[in-house]
């Protein structure tokens, strides 16, 4: 149900973080991995790491072009196209629409929304054709962001809302040929980039104090979010579409005075 053997997909922002992650799950799954990244350096590096399983283009997701070549590329590569990925994200520094400066504040939702929206419409399209004739699937990198409000600021967590929309829109139009999910991340060690427009500086994925409201109880990896994607990718999941696969460490479920109910279960005589 699970087996990926030979299987392609494209991944972008794939370089890093949770794409990378990605793309390390699909590579172990026996998949071959066509990367669309911005950052020729750390696409260099993973290319290298991985050797003949990862093909990388050098794009930018906000721009159609460099989606459709990404997919020819891959196509071209390795015969086909199975699973898109629409991974690629920035954050605005967690920032409050009042701490924006008004001179920057036009630039910096263009921006924002240009790469973590129009970065996954864009890609759904390019991506369209080869997926029609494999009857593949995309999945995107949601969030706990796209259900409610979060300490990321309203820039950041608007996108994250249109991206569930993406999931739930695309997934009743491609029907029955295509399925279309996403997984809501939660948390993970990773850096968060910002917007150039601003000059942001990648900051820390993970808030100080994390840990303490996590209902279980540990700061997730990259690594811990692979097998959400590879479960949605294979045919075990046939039957999944229009989902968004919720891998929060259990935000969800957080209560008001305690992040877990259970943390005395141990010291019960049952």
């Amino acid at each position: 149900m699970w087996n990926l053997e030979g299987k392609v997909a494209l991944v972008t922002g794939g370089a890093a973080g949770i794409g990378r992650a990605v793309v390390a799950a699909y590579v172990a799954q026996g998949m071959k991995v066509g990367v669309l990244d911005r950052n020729p350096d750390t696409l260099a590096a993973l290319c290298d790491e991985f050797g003949s399983a990862v093909h990388g283009t050098v794009g930018s997701v906000e721009i159609l072009a460099d989606n459709q070549r990404a997919v020819d590329e891959v196509v071209k590569k390795f015969g086909g196209l199975d699973v898109f990925v629409g991974n690629a994200g920035v954050g605005a520094g967690n920032l409050k629409l009042v701490d924006i400066p008004l001179e920057q504040l036009e630039a910096a939702i263009d921006e924002i929304y240009a790469i973590n929206v129009k970065g996954y419409l864009l890609g759904a399209r390019a991506s369209l054709p080869a997926l029609l004739k494999s009857r593949g699937s995309m999945i995107f990198s949601c969030s706990l962001a796209s259900y409610r409000a979060v300490d990321d600021g309203v820039l950041y967590v608007s996108t994250k809302h249109a991206n569930l929309g993406i999931v739930h829109q695309l997934a009743w139009e491609f029907a029955p040929h295509v399925r279309v999910n996403g997984v809501a991340i939660g948390v993970a060690r990773t850096r968060m980039e910002g917007l150039e427009c601003m000059n942001q500086t990648p900051i820390d994925a993970v808030l100080p104090g994390a840990e303490k409201v996590i209902p279980m109880g540990f700061i997730p990896e990259p690594e811990d979010y692979g097998g959400a994607f590879v479960y949605l990718a294979s045919e075990g999941a046939r039957l999944v579409t229009g989902e968004c696969l919720w891998a929060d460490s259990g935000f969800g479920v957080r209560g008001i005075g305690a992040a877990a109910g259970g943390g005395n279960l141990l010291n019960v005589d049952l």
